[in-house]
């Protein structure tokens, strides 16, 4: 039986790269809304940022990603979508320090239901979270309501969050919802474009 992994703990330095680690929601290994988000993204930021992909049942794997880019000293940012926000999650409790953590209309998962009552990762530095209220109700925002009944809702960590993007778009759309700006202008990729530099003041 495999150990829990240890919580990482390190000082990120200016010679390392920030590191993005993208989480996806259900079935995106065949959708690809987050994956192929995260494969462009690492294609034009070569060099500059340090991308990873993983689905949102790797929870371990996740936890063993961020805790050895945070260990070998990279500036962290995790965004998830849907249930991959409540991998986020699981994965930020891992770690003594994040940067950056990105809630795209994250959804908690049945099996984590008590942990949707949660409050925000003592490791996270700020929170974005971009909410998706469609007008017109499309099947992934239907998928969305049934994991709201059966999941709990949206955690408690990204209902308190820094930063809060209202967007009109249905569920399924990841990379609108990472474009959408909220009421001080800036959008979750405004965000990503500017850690591990920018602090907010609470």
């Amino acid at each position: 039986m495999r150990s829990k992994p240890s919580m990482a703990s390190a000082i990120a330095t200016r010679s390392k790269i920030p590191a993005e680690v993208f989480i996806g929601g259900a079935g995106d290994e065949s959708s690809r809304l987050v994956l192929s988000y995260a494969e462009a993204r690492r294609d034009g930021l070569r060099g500059k940022r340090d991308v990873h992909y993983l689905p949102h049942w790797k929870i371990t794997a996740a936890q063993r990603l961020v805790c050895d880019l945070a260990s070998a000293g990279h500036p962290l940012a995790l965004i998830g979508h849907s249930w991959g926000a409540d991998t986020v999650l699981r994965a930020a409790g891992a770690l003594d320090s994040l940067a950056l953590m990105v809630g795209a209309d994250p959804v908690a998962k049945p099996v984590t239901r008590i942990a949707a009552r949660d409050g925000r990762p003592a490791s996270a530095e700020r929170v974005v979270h971009v909410d998706a209220d469609p007008h017109t109700y499309d099947r992934s925002d239907y998928v969305k309501a049934a994991g709201f009944l059966t999941g709990g809702g949206v955690p408690r960590a990204f209902q308190s969050a820094d930063a809060r993007i209202e967007t009109q778009l249905n569920h399924w759309n990841f990379a609108g919802m990472m474009k959408a700006r909220g009421p001080d202008g800036l959008s979750a990729e405004d965000w990503l474009a500017a850690f591990p530099d920018r602090r907010i003041h609470k």
